[in-house]
């Protein structure tokens, strides 16, 4: 991962035949000019420099590490990385490496966040979370120099931990396979039954025979083979196809794209089984 942002973005007017459109806004890339979204004119960026900043006053934290940036869309989101030093995390008696993430956005498809990313050591598995309770919308009240760094590791913990104990939780869930399959149906291409169905028959699904279904699939038995029938094991079997064999998410730590949307699907229906 890059330790650097070599450019920035700009605000710059939207010209029409007619004149300028004073309420709106372009942001583009101020190295290759690049469209990054268009946004009214209360829109205020949090500017790459400014991430820059805010990670060089995190990294004087001496239990986190920065270990660098991940940008997706051509830059239309940044992350940032910070490796938790302070511990020896464990979770649900595995060993895992936990990391603060710092996540920004130019298209206002996010707003400034911090979040917790986990990397299981066994098998490589990673799933991420949003902490919600320390989000800055991009307005003109934004102001980089009021973020305050203990506020901001205090809520990653706060987040951590809350994550940790409801993932603790997962492992003491028994799972049967009406579970799994609801779960399967919900995360993968799946086709209707085509049969004659009365008002009160409920319509079946079944899942589309692809590679695609099937390693996902042989990744759940796997993961639950290893850690057990339950709510805890079959998450890991999401995460192992997320992390290890879904094409087209490239980027550390499964925050982005259609891994995230799997990963984040899958803990809504497995949390509210507890």
């Amino acid at each position: 991962m890059p330790t650097e942002l070599n450019w920035d973005v700009t605000l710059q007017p939207i010209h029409t035949k007619t004149g300028v459109i004073s309420e709106r806004v372009v942001i583009a890339r101020n190295d290759t000019g690049k469209l990054l979204g268009v946004r009214s004119d209360q829109y205020r960026p949090f500017y790459n420099h400014e991430l820059e900043s805010l990670v060089r006053r995190i990294s004087k934290n001496p239990g986190f590490e920065f270990k660098g940036y991940e940008e997706f869309s051509n830059g239309k989101r940044i992350l940032a990385f910070f490796e938790n030093k302070q511990n020896n995390f464990h979770l649900c008696g595995e060993k895992v490496k936990d990391y603060l993430i710092i996540g920004n956005s130019h298209d206002a498809s996010s707003k400034l966040f911090v979040g917790t990313s986990s990397y299981m050591f066994r098998c490589e598995n990673q799933f991420s979370e949003k902490i919600r309770s320390f989000e800055r919308k991009h307005t003109k009240g934004l102001n980089p120099d009021e973020i305050l760094i203990e506020e901001l590791i205090e809520t990653y913990e706060y987040g951590r931990k809350d994550l940790y104990e409801r993932m603790e939780r997962l492992a003491s869930i028994k799972v049967n396979p009406k579970l799994v399959r609801q779960l399967a149906h919900q995360l993968l291409e799946t086709v209707a039954i085509n049969y004659a169905l009365t008002d009160m028959e409920i319509p079946q699904q079944r899942l589309v025979q692809s590679k695609k279904n099937k390693l996902f699939m042989e990744c759940v038995f796997q993961e639950m083979d290893e850690l057990g029938a339950t709510a805890w094991g079959l998450f890991n079997g999401v995460t192992r196809y997320t992390s290890n064999h879904l094409k087209g998410n490239p980027g550390f730590g499964v925050v982005n794209g259609k891994g995230e949307e799997m990963n984040r699907k899958a803990l809504q229906l497995l949390f509210s089984q507890v």
